[in-house]
């Protein structure tokens, strides 16, 4: 056995075990055992995926679990998120029983090398006439001498089928239609008392209300090709350049990246805004912006978006609540409701809450207890990371601004730096 596989071994043994360690934590073991006997998800999405997979491992619903959702459409545009955080991965991997070399492979097309950042760092990003000055960076996570991968740049629809193909062996069925009720998902359940699952965008599905939402976050984000890159980017590196317009902080983030689709394209690039849903915003006008943000500071940096008209997304999404959400009913799981929390697109926060509900929730169905509970609950502190960062880029973005152009080490202290291990792999 070589050195590598070896060392690929023990690392993802270290990751499992840190898994395990925070259930566990989350949810001490009891007495009481899973009042269904069967599961039924609408929805094929990676907290969708990662549940379903959690569930099958326990004897109790193997061959049990069934996933209704239509094919995943796969694309060159970079729709939904795109970093995937150590950590997340780290709990992918564990519920679909893999490692990060293989979820790589089949989503990335590549996991050597891999599309890493083992360091993050940020600095303000000023206009100057057709160009950009941006200040010293600070780093505010990992080093240049950190193994621990802190996030993976990959496209999401190549990393939900490329999910679906590590699940093809397991004890799950998979059925290709798009549920419009409860009703029509209890139709496809393996047993008679089943959990209904709803892991889709759609708020409505078990007839619940969609209420209008008090936020918005704008976001602009591409595939990029590296020409020769400069200073402050750097390789195995995550940039963040903070831009203050308007008295609202626009953040970006340029991380290393990899697209079967897009084999040119070796970043990614996003910039993301909050705004509140009644401030009289002009959305496209705001996307104009925020394009032209990003395509300047990618040239400045040596980058070149890749074919950005079959590659660049424009989104307005819609933000969640920090605090209290309407339970789910009885019989029933709102699982994405349970793991979204804050501002989606600019905390790069999506995909590790999503990774961790699904763990978290599927443990809770197999133990007895509350699954709505457990999931807010193990969640809480990766909402209250998005929430400050909401207060420092909107109620405090003059402060934060001169902070990070002062010193951006200091101005990310915390609870960025501080909060380095909800985010970087355990191994």
């Amino acid at each position: 056995m070589s050195l590598a596989v070896n060392g690929n071994e023990i690392r993802t043994a270290q990751r499992n075990q840190y898994v395990q360690q925070f259930i566990e934590r989350q949810l001490p073991r009891t007495s009481t055992s899973s009042r269904y006997d069967s599961v039924v998800i609408a929805g094929n999405g990676i907290g969708a995926q990662v549940f379903a997979a959690q569930l099958a491992k326990n004897p109790q619903f193997e061959g049990k679990v069934t996933l209704v959702a239509p094919a995943v459409s796969e694309s060159r545009r970079l729709i939904n998120g795109v970093s995937l955080r150590g950590s997340a991965a780290d709990f992918l991997c564990s519920a679909l029983g893999t490692d990060h070399e293989s979820l790589l492979a089949v989503s990335a097309g590549t996991s050597s090398p891999a599309p890493a950042a083992y360091r993050q760092t940020v600095a303000a990003a000023i206009p100057s006439g057709n160009s950009w000055h941006i200040k010293s960076p600070g780093t505010w996570q990992g080093g240049n001498w950190a193994t621990n991968p802190i996030i993976y740049g990959v496209r999401n629809s190549r990393l939900v089928a490329g999910m679906r193909e590590l699940l093809a062996d397991h004890p799950i069925s998979f059925i290709e239609d798009k549920v419009q009720s409860a009703d029509e998902l209890r139709s496809y359940a393996e047993g008679t008392r089943p959990l209904l699952v709803n892991a889709t965008p759609n708020p409505t599905l078990f007839g619940g209300e969609s209420r209008k939402p008090r936020r918005l976050v704008l976001a602009v984000q591409a595939p990029m090709i590296e020409k020769k890159i400069n200073a402050p980017l750097e390789v195995e590196t995550a940039f963040a350049p903070i831009i203050r317009r308007d008295n609202i902080i626009d953040v970006g983030y340029f991380t290393p990246f990899a697209d079967p689709l897009s084999p040119r394209s070796t970043w990614y690039g996003i910039l993301a805004r909050v705004v509140d849903a009644d401030s009289g915003f002009h959305k496209e006008h705001e996307l104009d912006v925020m394009t032209d943000e990003l395509g300047g500071l990618a040239e400045s940096m040596g980058l070149e978006i890749d074919d950005p008209s079959e590659t660049l997304a424009r989104a307005l999404v819609p933000a969640s609540p920090w605090g209290k959400v309407t339970p789910s009913q009885p019989g029933t799981l709102d699982l994405k409701r349970m793991y979204s929390g804050g501002a989606p697109c600019y905390y790069a926060d999506g995909m590790v809450s999503s990774a961790i509900g699904g763990v978290i929730g599927a443990e809770a169905v197999v133990r007895g207890v509350d699954a709505d509970q457990a999931i807010r609950a193990a969640l809480r502190p990766f909402r209250r990371h998005n929430y400050l960062w909401w207060i420092e880029t909107t109620k405090t973005a003059l402060f934060s601004d001169y902070l990070l152009r002062l010193n951006p080490r200091a101005a990310m202290l915390y609870p960025h730096t501080a909060g380095l291990n909800l985010w970087q792999s355990a191994a």
